[in-house]
Formats: structure tokens, C-alpha cells, sequence
């Protein structure tokens, strides 16, 4: 991490060290801007690393989404490749239970255009033949997306802050609460909870799940909520190796790729049963790098910041479903934890411009890690200075 005495001007300065800010201060770096990274903690603590760490096209529908997904594909394996991080092609295994969740995944293989984003249906012998613990009486068949990716969010974040802010164009701030953001005439003022100013041509603000401390009432203006998700990890004694990461049926009605091809082929899958909707619960069962097995989650909706209490009610309901989708599998809980961030509800995205000089982003929801790094680079590219 740097060391360097902190300069008074900057060409760009970045408040939030998550996917989005980490990202647009990297990109920013990259065009030969002096850049200055704030974040309040050591390294990023919330949701962009508390969750699975999938990097996964394949839930993004055609279109601007699935572009800046695979647009994101590639900056992580290039990224991956020079701070030496591992990065699995894991790919993507939606389940079907139902021979009418079965018959719109097959449909779906066969009418697969998109080259840089392949599917394969996988028939229910197929889709058993294809892990080591799937139960064969819950699944009918699956889709099969061999190039969607895995890596360990809180190592490549620690890296990758590291590492940018070693280089002469971008200064790291850490452990620092930017207070409050200024326009003048000719630039930015920043003023950070000690006191100290730094002044700089463009403020990009993405402070995720934090909207109280700056701009509290741009957010009140936009449908942006907040979301509370619960994970968990299990033991694996019998060191099981899993094959691929592997979604629940409920995915098929709760991502924007299945529900655009639904409406595509005319049809509307029966959702999950009202209690597991009403925690947005979706099923996920995967694997990181020391072969553990990670398994979640949930969706708490709120208008207010939630508490991180956790629930026991929500862990039964998400270890009671994945009991129906694996077997041979030790379901004993050895850690678990929540992450929060916010959502736009209608754009998927909230981006305001802020004057000339400041633009504000959070609102991702639930797809930053996927689509966040095309998103950074792609409006960094838009700015001029």
C-alpha cells in the first residue's frame, strides 16, 4: 500500500473502495489521471466482498448488461493474470425440477445466439453425471454456461488496491469518511472527516450501501432501496469437489435472462413458494479455492439502512432447499454472514450527474461484481478533463 505523502490536487478523486469506485479509480489510472482513492475501511468491507465472487454473463439478458459483463470477463482475466490471482472458469449450472423448467431450458440452448456467452442443455442424466452430490430425484435437466467465471472477492480486492495504489498515478486513502463535496468554478473540493481538503477536475462518488453522508437527498429523489443478503459456509470433510457453481430453479424467475426468454417463448414458470419469495431467497451452492463450499442466500428489501442481524429463520429456509437440490453433503454451518448494498429498482443503476464536475453511482444491486469493472471502464472513457 502507499506510503507517499497525499498531494493537494488530483485530476480524479474516487470515494469508495468497492467494485465500482476500486474500478473507475483503476481505469482513471489507466488514462494517465492522478487519481486519489478514498474509502472509510482498510480495504472494501461490504457487499462487493461478501458475496460469491461469480463473475456470470449468463444471468445478464442480451443487450447493454451482457455486454459489460463480458466486457468484465475479460478485465478480470487480465487483471488476474499480473497481480498472480486465481481465476476459475467455473461456468454457471442452472437446475430444473420440473419437466416445465426442463422443456424452457432446452428451448433456451436451442435458441442461444449470443457466441461469446455459450449454453448447453444437459439432460437429467447428464446433469447428474455432471457434480458429485446433485440429488436425482430433484433434477430434471439444466443449462450449462461453461465460461462464466469465480475468484475470491476480498483477496482480488485487497490485490488489486494494492497494487494500483503502488503506482504513480493513483494514491490510496484509507481508514478515511469523506464529509462533504464541493463544486467551486474550476473544480472539486473534497473535505474528509480530519479536516484536510483535496481539490481535484472530476469527483466520481460510489459509496455503495452508504447514502447518508453525501448527497442524502439526490437518493431520496430515485427509487433506490436497500438489500440485506445472508451466506453461509459449510464443511466439506469428505472433500467433495463440486465441478461448477450451481443455481436453484428460482433462477429461472428471478433473473432478467430467464424472464426475457419467457416472455420470448410465450410462457411463465410457477415461481418458489411464498415463503422462500418473501425472503428472496435464490439457491446457490459453490465452491471457492480452499474447496470449501459457500451457500446462500436472501434478498431483505428495506427503505431505511438494515440492521446486520442475521436470521436464523432465513439460514433454515436456505439450508432446507438446498437439502432438496444435494445429497452426501455434511450441512453443518461453520461461518456465516451478511452483506449489504442498495438498488435502483427501475434502471437497475442509479448515476446522476451532480453538476459538471461530480457524478454519483451505487444502485448496482446484486450484479456489481458482474457487470461492475465494464461499467467503470466504460464511463471513465466517456470523461474528459
Amino acid at each position: 500500500m502507499s506510503t507517499q505523502t497525499y498531494q493537494r490536487k488530483y485530476d480524479v478523486i474516487v470515494i469508495g473502495g468497492g467494485v465500482l469506485g476500486a474500478f473507475h479509480a483503476y481505469f482513471a489510472m489507466q488514462r494517465g489521471w492522478k487519481t486519489l482513492l478514498i474509502e472509510r475501511d482498510i480495504f472494501p468491507q461490504q457487499a462487493s466482498v461478501r458475496n460469491f465472487g461469480l463473475i456470470i454473463p449468463s444471468a445478464m439478458p442480451p443487450g447493454i448488461w451482457r455486454d459489460r459483463a463480458l466486457a468484465s470477463s475479460e478485465i478480470y482475466e487480465e487483471l488476474t493474470r499480473q497481480l498472480g490471482i486465481p481465476l476459475r472458469q467455473a461456468g454457471t449450472q442452472y437446475l430444473a425440477h420440473t419437466e416445465a423448467e426442463a422443456d424452457f431450458l432446452k428451448q433456451l440452448a436451442d435458441t442461444q445466439q449470443d457466441t461469446l456467452c455459450p449454453a448447453k442443455f444437459l439432460n437429467a442424466e447428464e446433469t447428474i453425471r455432471s457434480s458429485c452430490c446433485l440429488n436425482p430425484e430433484f433434477c430434471t435437466g439444466s443449462l450449462f454456461f461453461p465460461q462464466d467465471l469465480q475468484l475470491d472477492p476480498g483477496q482480488f480486492f485487497r490485490e488489486l488496491i494494492n497494487w494500483i495504489a503502488c503506482t504513480s498515478d493513483c494514491d490510496y486513502l484509507p481508514k478515511t469518511t469523506a464529509v462533504s463535496v464541493r463544486e467551486r468554478s474550476s473544480h472539486c473540493q473534497v473535505k474528509i472527516a480530519d479536516g484536510r481538503t483535496f481539490d481535484a477536475q472530476q469527483v466520481i462518488v460510489c459509496s455503495g450501501a452508504d447514502l447518508q453522508t453525501l448527497f442524502p437527498e439526490a437518493y431520496i429523489e430515485r427509487n433506490v432501496q436497500y438489500c440485506k443478503l445472508q451466506m453461509l459456509k459449510i464443511s466439506n470433510p469428505e472433500n467433495r469437489t463440486l465441478g461448477t457453481s450451481i443455481a436453484s430453479p428460482i433462477a429461472l424467475t428471478r433473473y432478467p435472462a430467464f424472464l426475457n426468454a419467457q416472455f420470448l417463448q410465450g410462457i411463465n414458470l410457477a415461481g418458489p413458494e411464498p415463503t422462500l419469495q418473501e425472503h428472496g431467497i435464490q439457491i446457490w451452492m459453490t465452491q471457492n479455492q480452499d474447496n470449501e463450499f459457500i451457500l446462500g442466500d436472501s434478498h431483505a428489501y428495506s427503505v431505511d439502512p438494515p440492521p446486520e442481524r442475521m436470521s436464523a429463520e432465513v439460514e433454515e429456509l436456505i439450508i432446507n432447499y438446498a437439502r432438496k437440490m444435494f445429497v452426501k453433503l455434511d450441512f453443518q454451518v461453520t461461518d456465516r454472514w451478511c452483506g449489504i448494498y442498495t438498488e435502483e429498482k427501475s434502471a437497475g443503476l442509479f448515476h446522476k450527474q451532480q453538476g459538471e464536475r461530480i457524478q454519483l453511482l451505487t444502485g448496482i444491486g446484486g450484479k456489481g461484481m458482474t457487470t461492475g469493472p465494464g461499467l467503470a471502464k466504460e464511463n471513465i472513457g466517456q470523461l474528459s478533463l
